[in-house]
């Protein structure tokens, strides 16, 4: 829907650019035609969707976002723990580094890779300060335990059904994401 508006608005802008149009809109164009240009294809449609999203929402909150996948090697998972998984860790970077005034701050890193005979997933992000850790995992800062800090134990869920493994790490201001999954 996000693209649709966009390829509307575009359609307009161009209109008015006929008709003498001024260097804002030029700026509006190219950063529109930036985003289309910056779609993700990483081999895995589920992947992309959330890695779509994701940038769409980071580059709205000048969050730096960058990514390095191959969603080919996740075809042994399902749809919806792809989507579970990352979208819950990426969920939780983004949370994470919008505390951050300082928009230079504001970065995340993304890698998905296969090696020997694993899926490596490596997701760092800028952290200001470390969360108080219970059982490996960060509990949650917000108010309402009750219904939130759900994110990470579904991360490790998924992550053991599939007999992997996965570590925190908060430490010189970054937050670590890293999970390993046998893979053949």
């Amino acid at each position: 829907d996000i693209i649709n508006m966009k390829c509307h608005d575009l359609k307009h802008q161009i209109a008015l650019l006929r008709h003498g149009g001024n260097d804002e809109f030029v700026r509006e164009i190219e950063n529109a035609v930036q985003i289309y240009d910056s779609s993700v294809k990483t081999g895995n449609e589920t992947l992309d969707i959330i890695l779509m999203e994701k940038l769409l929402h980071c580059e709205k909150h000048d969050i730096q976002l960058t990514c390095i996948a191959d969603g080919e090697k996740l075809g042994f998972m399902s749809s919806s723990d792809i989507y579970s998984l990352f979208g819950n860790a990426l969920d939780n970077a983004i949370e994470s580094v919008l505390k951050e005034k300082d928009t230079e701050k504001r970065v995340i890193s993304f890698n998905v890779a296969a090696r020997d005979k694993f899926l490596k997933i490596h997701i760092e992000n800028y952290l200001g300060d470390a969360p108080e850790m219970s059982g490996g995992l960060p509990v949650t800062t917000k108010e309402d335990k009750k219904y939130h800090g759900f994110g990470m134990m579904s991360i490790r869920h998924i992550v053991q059904k599939y007999g992997g493994e996965m570590s925190v790490t908060a430490e010189d201001n970054a937050f670590i994401l890293n999970i390993v999954i046998p893979i053949g």
